[in-house]
């Protein structure tokens, strides 16, 4: 930080005094935290200003948005937005700022003087409070995404919101459906990235955020307390996400199973997310598809038959709305759908053959799905106090992760493709297809062991082709 910011100086050498640093640079740096952005509101010709950094500093040059006057550098992995100030002087720069705690700036001369730093609406003692609070009351008409980012700013930072800016935000609320869908869920996924986000999901629904973003979620707090849940389906959802994410922090696993767990869990998915965070937006939403499939049986039950059929196809206007990438897409809807079954292998009994077919259908998602199972399961059983049974249900978790292990086995195959074509001149693509999942199957049953069983097994099939 120190030998760029002197580089920079140097580079501007006079025009350095018409340079300040702003924003999240201070924050961050107040903070002690790494600095991996930098913002410069610039007197004066901004576009010659940063051209001039990026051409001494031999790096990226991005016209980022001319037309609010910003311009991005980019040098090594560090990002530096250079913006034109807006107002004759730095006080009314900061006024259109969101947070106290990103409206303070220092001249790029004083950087290392924190005794200078210029601070008109209080973000030093807001930071040192550990506050979030809108530097106008105007703040969320100017940009409704920054109701938002308040939550982000708390779950990233472990700060509260002020009492003042909560209030405006619940009032505010329902601007947020101006904003692009894009901009809503990469906050939300900031948000979950937090180890702690259903406290952010909690903080978000009672700033009425929720109800805006996923109105869906209404019927979830209309379905109340029955035979399998003390309260609503919304409220269980949240305890769910609270469970999920104390397992993925504890994973009390055996070793070799830990290590396939958190190389599932650390998979980026298209939009550089990692998967484990966006099981957290299906843990919320395992449950939505509850309320149109009550049905009350013959010793007055509530059952939800093919709740996670229903559940799935509501998801999938969720995420088509909210455009969201298609593997997150697709991670969701296929949880939503499966969520239920390990708690039916549960109930009805581990047979290979359901199990086999469970693995077959999910592949390694059935980690995710066994999580989330154990998730929602437990997190049921604990609100209704019934806490032997939820530790039966983790015990019978750990036994479905450990026939995944050897699921995972059969991945690879006792007899290729080719070692069956060469060998038993088969050329019928969909037979070899076929033999291929039935060897993979009755290696997972235990009934081929070696690759001689297999040979065995393919020449007796042939066989029966022939007949």
């Amino acid at each position: 930080m120190t030998i760029l910011i002197n580089r920079i100086k140097r580079i501007l050498d006079d025009f350095a005094e018409n340079v300040y640093v702003v924003g999240g640079t201070i924050r961050d740096r107040l903070l002690n935290r790494e600095i991996s952005d930098y913002d410069f509101a610039v007197i004066g010709d901004v576009a010659s200003i940063s051209k001039m950094v990026s051409e001494k500093l031999g790096c990226s040059y991005v016209p980022y948005a001319e037309e609010r006057g910003t311009y991005k550098v980019v040098y090594e992995k560090i990002m530096m937005d250079f913006t034109q100030l807006r107002g004759e002087y730095i006080e009314e720069d900061l006024r259109h700022r969101d947070f106290t705690i990103n409206a303070m700036a220092l001249r790029l001369n004083d950087f290392f003087d924190s005794n200078l730093i210029i601070d008109p609406f209080g973000g030093l003692r807001d930071l040192q409070n550990k506050k979030i609070r809108c530097v106008s009351k105007d703040s969320f008409d100017d940009d409704p995404l920054r109701m938002l980012r308040a939550v982000r700013f708390a779950s990233k930072y472990k700060f509260s919101i002020e009492e003042d800016t909560k209030n405006l935000i619940k009032e505010k609320s329902n601007l947020i459906s101006k904003i692009s869908s894009e901009r809503i869920m990469n906050e939300i996924y900031a948000i979950l990235k937090s180890n702690e986000s259903f406290k952010y999901i909690k903080m978000m629904d009672e700033l009425g955020l929720i109800d805006s973003i996923f109105p869906e979620i209404k019927n979830m707090k209309e379905l109340g307390g029955c035979y399998y849940q003390v309260l609503d389906s919304w409220y269980h959802s949240i305890k769910t996400v609270e469970e999920y994410e104390s397992i993925v922090q504890e994973l009390r696993f055996p070793a070799d199973m830990t290590k396939t767990i958190l190389n599932y869990l650390n998979k980026e998915l298209s939009s550089g997310n990692k998967l484990k965070d966006v099981l957290k937006i299906a843990a919320m939403f395992h449950e939505i598809g509850k309320k149109d499939a009550i049905y009350i049986d013959a010793d007055n039950h509530i059952q939800f038959y093919n709740h996670d059929v229903k559940g799935e196809k509501i998801v999938s206007g969720i995420t088509k709305r909210l455009k969201m990438a298609k593997k997150e897409s697709s991670l969701i809807k296929k949880m939503v759908l499966y969520h239920a079954n390990p708690f039916s292998i549960y109930v009805n009994g581990m047979s290979n053959k359901t199990i086999f077919k469970f693995f077959s259908d999910l592949e390694d998602d059935s980690i995710g799905c066994l999580l989330l199972s154990q998730a929602d399961i437990v997190a049921a059983m604990k609100g209704q106090g019934r806490l032997n049974e939820a530790s039966c249900y983790k015990s019978f978790i750990l036994k479905l992760l450990r026939r995944y292990m050897d699921y995972e086995k059969t991945k690879t195959p006792l007899l290729t493709p080719l070692d069956i074509i060469v060998n038993f001149d088969l050329k019928d693509y969909k037979l070899l297809n076929q033999i291929l999942y039935e060897l993979r199957k009755n290696q997972f049953y235990g009934e081929i062991e070696s690759r001689e069983d297999a040979v065995k097994f393919v020449e007796e099939r042939m066989k029966m082709e022939k007949i």
